[in-house]
Parts: C-alpha cells; structure tokens; sequence
C-alpha cells in the first residue's frame, strides 16, 4: 500500500463533490453578507421586530480570505462588533501527557498552558500551582514538584491541514506558517509529522510528510518547516477528516486498532506527551475507514490533547470540533488563518515552556484523580497514567 496516497475500494454511490460545491456557494453568497446587527425578525440589540433590514457589513471574497486583524479597524461603521472578528486566546491547562518513573514510583505530568489572559503560562507560574490527589491537597516541594523540559524527545506531535476545495489557498498558506511558529517554539529535540488531507475521486488522499512511511517522524526542525508549505501536488476534494486523524493517530489505516503491527501513529510512538493539531472545517463528507465516534473515542482512550482550528467560520461544523477536541483539548474558529495567529503564537509560546510535574508515590495517586491548578485554570489526570499504543484497542 502507498502510505503517501491511500488506495481504498469505494463501496459505491456517486461523488458528493458536487453537492459540496452547492454548499460553498450558498455558503459564499451568505458570507459576503455578514449583518452587523439582526435582523428586524430576530433577537439582535436593536430592538423592535417586523422592520426593514438594519445596515450589512458587505466584504467581498478577496476580504474574506485576506483580511486581517490590523485591517478590521478600517472597515466600514456597519462591520463593527461581529463576532466573526473576536477571536479568543486558547485558555486552558494541557496536560500532553502522564507516566510513571520505573524506578522512582514518581508520577510524571508533562504540562503547558495559556493563562485567562491569555498570556503564555511560565516556569513561575508552574511553581504556584496547586497540586490534590483524589481531592486532597499535597505541598510543594515534600509532596510533588515542578522543573522545566529540557528535553524535547519526550514530546510528539501530529499536524494536519484539510486540502478539501472548502479550504482556500490563503488558509492552506497561513495554516503552515501557524504550524511553523509552533514547531519554531517547542523543546529543542522533540519529533513531529505533517499530513495533508483530502480525496481523489472519493478515494482518500491523506499525504504524511515530511518522508516516506518509515521514516516519515522526524526530529529534523528544517525538514518539518518544509513540509508545512503549500503542497501544489496534494489531491484537493473532499475532506476525509476522520481518516487523516485515525492515520495521525494509529498509522496506516489497513491496520487500524492494531497496536503491535507498527509503531507509525501518534499514539504508538512510545513519548509520554503528545499533541494533536488539526486545521479544518469539520465537515467530513469522505472518510472511509474512521467514524467521528470512533476518532473521539481513539483520542479519549489514549488520553490525545487535541487542538482543533476552524478557519472560515460560516462554514465550520463548530460541534464536531468540540466533539474531537474533547475534555483534554481545544478547539479554537476564525474567519481565516490571520485571526488564529495571536490565540497559536500564545499557545506555542506555552509549549515551549513545557513543565513536568513530578508526584511522589507517598501521594497514593493509584487510582485518584491529580488536579492542577494554576491561577484559577484547572486540569486533571486519570489512570491509567502509563498510556501505550495499546490505548487503540477497543474494549
């Protein structure tokens, strides 16, 4: 099987690419009309119901794909306060990984995370946090403690960008440079991949990058920040979202929930920390092997921090990121990539102050739950804490 374009036998029915196409432009044509305040029929601030439409904020599709923050201010007095432009830091606590010291007994979370203010979280800030175990609370330094990563092999991560028609060139573009500031600041030694994904008549065209199926990882930052520019040769169809995600996660497809045949999936590449970035508009229309239940049950059980970043958010299927982002991750919509790039910078700028938390055994963590609490944001982790490619079986 070519790992680089996967082959499957379409199980019949025509192509839905043409139904797709409706949508766009309805899509499109809806889009070019953003209304600034509601319609006399709805709930909009302006009061009053049964009236004549109130002011459009009219861009055209060049504006839509292009436009950026700095240029919002500039826009017409109709534009002002649509949601669409507000986009928010990617706030949370993002524990990418647990495991147990062999020869210590010690508790290992491996832990980053954006500030409410959107700030990224730091080494000090780590040293504040507040640590329970099965909800009581244990003191730092007797009890657990917290050290920067200095080493960044014990951190893989997966990059995805949907190539679907939906997705434009300008998205496709920024989306490899948003990947690059995350890959620019993350612990020096850390191994990554890059899938592209789309279809080529209804056959699935997922690309793993930046090398051939073994070895496609690689540690070699140069080879990564190649392989997230455009890709002229990528297949563009329909999206095959739950594919690429299952290839991120558990290799080639052909032996999916398998963990011994391979060690080609996220999940399998024996790290302790792992995360998940994916670029889409969560609108599967093409997958073949993985279902949305199964992706999002895959990355429960492995216990995947995902990030899912909508772009063109009057297309995006918002519940379907949430659903694949799920308690560990995020999920993050803009208008366009150059509206995400503040939330990532923040969100890499935190990776790369990658902590470990170190849990003593006299803790009794064995099957408690660890909370972390830094300035009011929260996360927790549960057994099993040693997580392997064993993870995918289904129970």
């Amino acid at each position: 099987m070519d790992y680089k374009s996967k082959t499957y036998m379409y199980p019949g029915g025509a192509s839905s690419s043409w139904s797709r196409q409706l949508a766009l432009i309805l899509t499109g044509i809806l889009a070019l009309l953003l209304t600034a305040c509601g319609s006399g029929s709805g709930g909009g601030s302006s009061g009053g119901g049964g009236g004549g439409a109130n002011a459009q904020c009219t861009l055209t599709a060049d504006q839509l794909e292009n436009l950026t923050p700095a240029e919002v201010a500039s826009l017409p007095a109709a534009c002002d306060g649509i949601s669409i432009f507000d986009v928010p830091a990617i706030v949370g606590l993002f524990i990418l990984g647990t495991e147990i010291d062999g020869a210590t007994g010690e508790l290992k979370l491996y832990v980053h995370g954006v500030k409410q203010n959107g700030q990224p979280m730091t080494i000090a800030d780590f040293e504040q946090a507040a640590l329970t175990v099965g909800g009581t609370a244990f003191a730092r330094p007797a009890d657990w403690d917290v050290a920067s990563v200095t080493d960044g092999s014990v951190l893989s991560m997966a990059m995805l960008a949907d190539y679907s028609t939906s997705i434009t060139d300008a998205d496709l573009e920024g989306i490899g440079d948003l990947y690059d500031i995350v890959l620019n600041a993350a612990p020096a030694g850390f191994e990554a991949e890059i899938i592209n994904f789309s279809s080529l008549n209804s056959v699935p065209a997922i690309t793993v990058k930046p090398g051939a199926l073994d070895p496609h990882w690689t540690d070699v930052l140069n080879d990564l920040l190649t392989a997230t520019d455009l890709d002229p040769a990528q297949s563009r169809e329909n999206t095959t979202l739950y594919d690429a995600m299952g290839t991120g996660l558990m290799g080639p497809l052909d032996d999916r929930f398998d963990p011994f045949a391979d060690s080609h999936g996220l999940v399998e590449r024996g790290t302790p920390a792992t995360l998940l970035m994916v670029q889409t508009d969560g609108k599967d229309n093409n997958s073949l092997s993985m279902t949305l239940n199964e992706v999002s049950s895959l990355i429960d059980r492995c216990h995947t921090t995902t990030i899912m970043l909508g772009t063109f958010r009057s297309e995006v299927d918002a519940q379907v990121l949430e659903d694949l982002a799920g308690t560990r991750g995020a999920t993050v919509n803009a208008l366009n990539t150059n509206f995400l790039e503040e939330a990532i910078t923040s969100f890499a700028e935190s990776l790369g102050n990658l902590v470990v938390f170190t849990v003593s055994p006299d803790t009794l963590f064995a099957g408690k739950t660890v909370v972390i609490d830094v300035g009011g944001v929260t996360a927790s982790a549960v057994e099993p804490f040693d997580i392997d490619g064993t993870c995918q079986l289904i129970p």
